[in-house]
């Protein structure tokens, strides 16, 4: 049987869209589960998901006939940032297609119920402010959301709201009991209406939601409870959880590779062990307060680990906006999915939902300032901490002291460094490097940006916020958009830092500091030296890359920051070789045959080269000559595209000064579905 990658790259299919799609910059993406390849009809139960992309935008349930170009998941792998072969493991998609439209295709459409009520819901909402919250609501849809608003949300706690989730699921399952209350009183007396009617209430909003992790996991624990109720069982909270769990598992063991599965099971297990403190309190209020209060307690070290930070405000914001989403918008909304067909009265909903989320539209701008950056050592503490406070009645308070001061001690010992780092970030076919040091940073160009975000706004900020780095200066070498894409994001972010490059105007509003050869100045002890170009320009191209030299006494160490510098700009620059010689290379142009001659490679003599590129790129970076003449030279190479990313400290050691490298893929390992996915193995 032909597999998806062993029936060749360019392989006419038969796919059944499985997903809502999506408006990228290329086209339309979703998910489609593929039946046959070139003529070959695959068994269903061994079908291969795929990320497939269409100039047009297919609709759920519709069959596509194509010649597509096929390509693995190849993603970015830093400290921080998001995971693109995990998150696509998660989802069971194991490769790209592309509708090649140059031969013909076809589409067989055949909509779904949940595609119509999406499109339908589109349509109503389009003028209304609140759209992308109502379609997040209703479908969790969340490609319609600003980047801003996601931020805020996050920044307000409140992003548990928008992503369909227990919560919302608990809500449907509440108001369908509800509706079987009201039949009661009108005469329906059978004893299971209420349960079932609750239950299917439920699974409806977890079938608009696509059936994503959080919602399979409401559903199970509710069949569970359920069945638990009619069998007379009474069991344990702790024995419920990890049925739950298993049952979860069973149904999609690839879900144990998505953050959200163990979000939700730990906001199920928070959730539980508040019930069993808070069994006996009889006055509600006080247990439901308690209960929201712990919650957001015992879910901080997680959702610090997750997005660098914790919102102070969540407490406001959560007490105020849960039960109003819970008994007002949510409802509202569900009710104009369901009544969308309806002249008028679906349009009369959303615009009542529209308006009923006024207040949190009005109050979330101000959730940026409740927002508490997190470095990872910090969260490491505080977590630490909180699992001692958590076990203090099972150990001796001797024991308990004992290891908080071994913990704060071996904190305070981490913090203490003497000396520098610089970090080569991944962010595929790009540039980005961060020099640190005393919780100060330099950033070398910012990687590439697209339609709807940047490297810098999914890599290079988190990366600061996790290491607890302020930045000092923004240095771009020049002004193609795989390097200085993100240049505006990182401004926004830190709109106090220096901004150095070799091009003379920029943004109307910000000072620019030259990047020209003869350029020095101390930072944190370090020396920077410009070595190239020789003047500034109206427009920064490859040959005007800012070459840049970092170089420290105590610590000895050097790092040579090139751009995109070709031949031309080589020559002239080994005409001083002695001003080049550095420990670390990135090299120039990401490895390309243009860059980096013999005779600069052995200027340089570098013990460390460096290329940032993406994995089996467009390009096919780097060269393999350029690679060998570095190899030749001495150096040992390492590139972002196989190492993900790669960082270096200078420090002083009791055996001497010393340079230590580390790569994120030796960090993180190689697990199984990293190899399958980039081997092209299904």
């Amino acid at each position: 049987m032909n597999t998806l990658f062993n029936a060749g790259l360019d392989s006419t299919i038969i796919a059944e869209v499985d997903s809502l799609f999506k408006p990228i910059s290329h086209g339309f993406q979703g998910i489609a589960v593929v039946r046959s390849i070139n003529g070959e009809e695959i068994s269903a139960l061994y079908r291969p998901r795929i990320y497939l992309t269409a100039p047009i935008s297919l609709e759920l349930g519709d069959r596509v006939v194509a010649t597509v170009s096929l390509k693995p998941i190849i993603g970015t792998l830093n400290q921080v940032g998001f995971d693109q072969e995990k998150y696509a493991i998660s989802q069971r998609v194991v490769g790209r297609a592309s509708i090649k439209t140059k031969y013909s295709w076809r589409v067989h459409s055949h909509s779904s119920l949940r595609q119509k009520l999406f499109d339908k819901a589109v349509w109503l909402t389009r003028d209304l402010s609140q759209q992308g919250l109502l379609l997040a609501l209703g479908f969790g849809e969340r490609h319609y959301l600003s980047t801003v608003d996601w931020q805020r949300l996050q920044h307000s706690g409140l992003s548990h709201l928008i992503a369909i989730s227990g919560l919302h699921v608990g809500i449907a399952f509440g108001f369908g009991w509800w509706v079987a209350f009201c039949l009661f009183r009108f005469g329906v007396r059978w004893i299971w209406a209420a349960p079932l009617l609750a239950l299917a209430f439920a699974t409806g909003y977890a079938w608009l939601a696509g059936f994503s992790i959080p919602t399979q996991r409401a559903l199970v624990l509710l069949v569970i409870l359920l069945l638990f109720r009619a069998l007379g069982v009474h069991s344990s909270y702790r024995y419920k959880w990890l049925l739950m769990v298993a049952a979860v598992l069973a149904f999609d063991p690839f879900a144990a590779y998505s953050s959200g599965f163990y979000l939700s099971a730990l906001a199920v297990a928070a959730v539980f062990l508040l019930l069993s403190i808070s069994q006996h309190w009889r006055v509600t209020w006080q247990r439901l307060l308690f209960i929201q209060v712990g919650l957001i307690i015992l879910m901080a070290p997680a959702i610090v680990l997750l997005f660098h930070g914790f919102g102070f405000g969540s407490f406001f914001y959560n007490a105020l906006f849960v039960p109003w989403f819970s008994y007002v918008v949510i409802p509202i909304t569900l009710s104009g999915v369901a009544l969308s067909y309806l002249p008028l009265v679906g349009d009369a909903m959303f615009v009542l939902a529209d308006f009923c989320l006024t207040p949190l539209s009005m109050t979330l701008p101000s959730s940026q300032h409740f927002w508490l950056p997190m470095s990872l050592p910090m969260t490491k503490l505080l977590t630490a901490l909180m699992a001692l406070w958590l076990i203090r009645s099972l150990l001796n308070p001797k024991i308990v002291s004992l290891l908080v001061c071994v913990t704060l001690f071996h904190f305070a010992s981490q913090s203490q460094n003497d000396g520098w780092r610089f970090t080569v970030l991944d962010v595929g076919h790009g540039l980005s490097v961060v020099i640190e040091k005393n919780q100060q940073a330099v950033v070398y160009d910012t990687g590439m940006r697209w339609a709807k975000g940047s490297y810098a706004q999914s890599v290079i900020v988190p990366y600061l916020h996790a290491q607890g780095l302020s930045l000092d200066t923004i240095i771009i070498s020049h002004f193609d958009s795989d390097h200085a894409g993100g240049v505006d994001e990182l401004l926004a972010y830190y709109p106090k830092a220096n901004l150095i490059t070799s091009q003379q105007r920029v943004r109307a509003t910000q000072p620019i500091l030259p990047c020209i050869r003869g350029e020095h100045w101390r930072w944190q002890g370090l020396t920077f030296e410009v070595l190239w170009p020789p003047k500034m320009v109206r427009r920064a191209y490859n040959p005007h890359s800012c070459v840049v030299r970092i170089s420290s006494a105590e610590p000895k160490g050097s790092v040579l920051l090139t751009g995109d510098i070709e031949a031309i700009a080589e020559w002239m620059l080994v005409r001083e070789p002695e001003a080049l010689r550095s420990e670390v290379v990135i090299i120039p142009h990401h490895g390309s045959k243009t860059s980096s001659m013999s005779k600069f490679v052995s200027a340089v003599d570098a013990d460390i080269a460096i290329a940032s590129n993406a994995f089996r790129g467009r390009w096919n970076l780097p060269n393999e000559s350029v690679r060998q003449r570095y190899l030749r030279q001495g150096a040992v190479w390492f590139d972002t595209g196989q190492a993900g990313q790669v960082s270096g400290r200078f420090s002083s050691d009791r055996g001497g000064q010393n340079l230590h490298i580390t790569t994120m893929r030796s960090v993180k390992g190689e697990p199984w579905y990293r190899q399958m996915l980039r081997k092209r193995v299904e």
